[in-house]
């Protein structure tokens, strides 16, 4: 299962009772029953497609680099139109009472990963921080700077992290629920 597809199952679980929820909101609101498995592949193309959509835009918005409060307008917009026609879309679901929790969307999108995209991100990770090693390093053999170090040493346990959380997934994809 690709990257997308993880994203989209995160959003989705079974109940105790063997019911397929939708969670429209997260962590923020109430499940949806789904009635049947073409609503909810309805519900995983959406997802799809936000990811996708909010992706491009996001890169439009660097490559043109827009003032910051324009920036935070557009994003801002973008975020209300999503969730408006997410509400729109399964409004006509029936509510049910369960919650879901951070653990349970991180389990459930890291075990339906792709373990070998995650093994690309966690090679480019460790590459990274090797690379941000040596720059710092090297940086810091030429200026002898103390705060340069740390700005670069800061980088290096940004990559380092995720290449242990990456490690992390990569144990976790394939897990059964």
């Amino acid at each position: 299962m690709g990257l997308l597809d993880s994203m989209a199952e995160a959003t989705i679980k079974t109940s105790a009772t063997g019911q397929r929820l939708y969670f429209p909101f997260g962590m923020f609101g109430r499940a949806r029953i789904v009635p049947n498995e073409q609503e909810e592949n309805k519900i995983k193309a959406f997802a799809k497609r936000s990811v996708v959509f909010g992706s491009i835009s996001g890169l439009i918005l660097f490559m043109l680099k827009p003032s910051l409060l324009a920036g935070l307008i557009v994003i801002f917009l973008g975020l209300i139109i999503q969730i408006f026609v997410n509400y729109m879309m399964v409004r006509k679901y029936m509510l049910s009472d369960e919650r879901m929790t951070w653990a349970d969307a991180t389990r459930i999108s890291v075990r339906k990963s792709d373990r070998r995209s995650l093994w690309v991100f966690f090679g480019l990770s460790v590459v990274m921080t090797l690379l941000g090693l040596f720059v710092a390093f090297a940086t810091f053999a030429m200026k002898r700077d103390i705060w340069d170090m740390i700005s670069l040493l800061s980088g290096v346990a940004f990559f380092g992290a995720g290449a242990l959380l990456f490690l992390w997934m990569i144990r976790q994809a394939g897990r059964r629920e």
